[in-house]
């Protein structure tokens, strides 16, 4: 980093003569001006805000001591250098007293001891700038924290967060502030992905981005609240007109929307208060905004749809267990289609569909770990639910995506290791689609191979034949849709690929020595007793 430096002295041969003794860029510095009087000197520091500055002592219309002592008081951490031709105790002594970091004599001024000075300055910087660090972590922290606590609806003492903004004096003398809500989208999918360890440090980035995009510290402060929202409070600074803050706010919101977009892919609703001259309003205004985005949720995505309840049925979830225990694809996306509401009678809006695919996922990943089988790929899945203007179908689709996958892979679990590729690339075919009634002849087909080559490696291996493992893998599938309860008993047999319901029952009762109703009651009788 290189700090400013500004030269005031009624001599140019002086100021050159400093800028030459120098290589100053090496040394920290960058010289942003020169002054040849006091006056000229006091306005270049109020324009340029120079950290240091070397200052004559002798100058027409306002001496060095004299405008030392207003700089000073102006702005105290203002590192003063004084140069002068006379060595005089009192100028010494004055400039000093005055707050002044060391005094030259122009006569006998060197490299080295110019050298030797403004090391000592650039070390006070350093050290000042480093102070200022923590004080400005620790301020953020604290005023995070009460404004946090005041939006909540803790009783606090907001002078501390008044203190936060003094850095800007408009805000100060003229206070008036906006509030800035940010609502992420498919905040359950978030959570769904990642363990809480990795949605910490998430969530800390977004709100580092909140920060960068209204200004920081002292002109915003942001505080993450929960569900995936941000509370952004806003200072309008010396702006007086309405609407001139209200596109300099708005700019920030579409900055922040792109820098979300761009390093987060993320999609975010943002809302904002209307302008409020006193803090206690912020938890007002932070109501209103929070009633605001969660009736947008609550508004159908359609005129005249109904919306259903934001969650997975116990029976649903009981489904899907069943249809990825037998590894069915076909199953558990008819599932899913009912459960996230494709039908127009049953179409959700955005965040309860956000709510729904974070369940579904989960239950996904549950059914993953439990079979051992990695989770990595679905986070790769689930990038999508961050892509601003995701439509219902998407995500259904999405969803539908991750499920069939995961079948495919329960798929390879079923099948024996000590079976040959073809035996278990038929397997994985006869259990993805039984429902079609598929042959032994398509199948051997699809591989490449004879039709009698496959019969024989699927009875030495298997024990049965082609057409004996496809009527067991339908009869345990019809045992696990009679447990569910859920489709009717006529309704079964096209579910598993038996051309009529009569056919379905004398096929059932050849092989569990019962009728499906009869297996149906037996089984309840058992659970109940």
């Amino acid at each position: 980093m290189n700090w400013k430096i500004a030269f005031i002295d009624d001599e140019p041969l002086v100021r050159s003569h400093l800028r030459s003794l120098l290589e100053w860029e090496k040394e920290g510095f960058v010289i942003c001006g020169e002054a040849g009087d006091g006056l000229q000197g006091l306005e270049l520091v109020r324009a340029q805000q120079p950290d240091a500055v070397i200052v004559d002592m002798s100058m027409p219309g306002m001496n060095g001591l004299e405008l030392t002592r207003y700089l000073l008081e102006e702005l105290p951490r203002l590192k003063i250098i004084v140069l002068s031709s006379y060595d005089s105790f009192e100028y010494v002594r004055g400039s000093l007293s005055h707050g002044a970091v060391d005094y030259l004599l122009k006569h006998k001024l060197t490299p080295e001891m110019l050298q030797g000075v403004i090391g000592k300055v650039r070390r006070q910087l350093e050290e000042q700038q480093a102070k200022s660090r923590v004080k400005e972590q620790a301020d953020i922290a604290l005023s995070r924290s009460v404004l946090g606590d005041h939006l909540m609806g803790v009783d606090i003492d907001l002078q501390l967060l008044e203190q936060y903004f003094s850095g800007d004096k408009a805000s100060v003398n003229n206070p008036r502030w906006m509030l800035m809500l940010v609502q992420l989208a498919h905040y359950d999918v978030l959570l769904a992905r990642m363990n809480e360890q990795e949605l910490t440090r998430y969530l800390r980035s977004v709100t580092d981005l909140c920060d960068q995009a209204a200004g920081g510290y002292p002109w915003s402060c942001t505080v993450a609240m929960d569900r995936g929202r941000w509370a952004v409070l806003l200072t309008c600074g010396t702006e007086r007109s309405e609407h001139a803050v209200a596109q300099q706010v708005a700019a920030k919101s579409a900055r922040l929307t792109s820098s979300l977009k761009l390093y987060m892919n993320l999609a975010a609703t943002i809302l904002l208060s209307p302008i409020f001259s006193s803090l206690q309003y912020s938890r007002e205004a932070y109501r209103i905004l929070i009633e605001q985005v969660e009736g947008e949720a609550r508004q159908p995505v359609q005129a005249g749809l109904t919306v259903k309840s934001p969650s997975v049925t116990i029976g649903q979830e009981k489904r899907l267990l069943a249809a990825m225990e037998a590894a069915d694809a076909r199953e558990a996306v008819v599932i899913i289609q009912e459960t996230m509401g494709t039908t127009p009678q049953r179409q959700e809006n955005a965040v309860q569909l956000e709510r729904v695919s974070a369940e579904l996922v989960q239950l996904a990943a549950k059914i993953a770990r439990k079979a051992d089988i990695p989770t990595d790929w679905m986070v790769q899945e689930l990038s999508i639910f961050q892509r601003p203007g995701l439509t219902s179908e998407q995500a259904v689709t999405a969803v539908c995506d991750i499920y069939t996958r995961l079948a495919l892979e329960l798929q390879k679990l079923n099948v024996s290791p000590g079976h040959s590729r073809h035996v278990k690339q038929a397997l994985q075919i006869l259990a993805t689609r039984y429902r079609e009634g598929i042959t032994l002849e398509e199948t051997a087909e699809e591989l490449g191979i004879t039709s009698s080559y496959l019969s024989r490696l699927v009875k030495e291996e298997c024990g049965r034949t082609f057409t004996e493992l496809l009527t067991e893998h339908r009869i345990e599938r019809g045992k696990q849709l009679l447990l569910e309860g859920v489709t009717p008993l006529k309704e079964m047999h096209a579910k598993l690929g038996f051309s009529s319901s009569s056919y379905f029952i004398r096929v059932f009762k050849e092989a569990t020595g019962e009728t499906p109703f009869a297996f149906m009651q037996s089984k309840r009788e058992r659970y109940d007793s």
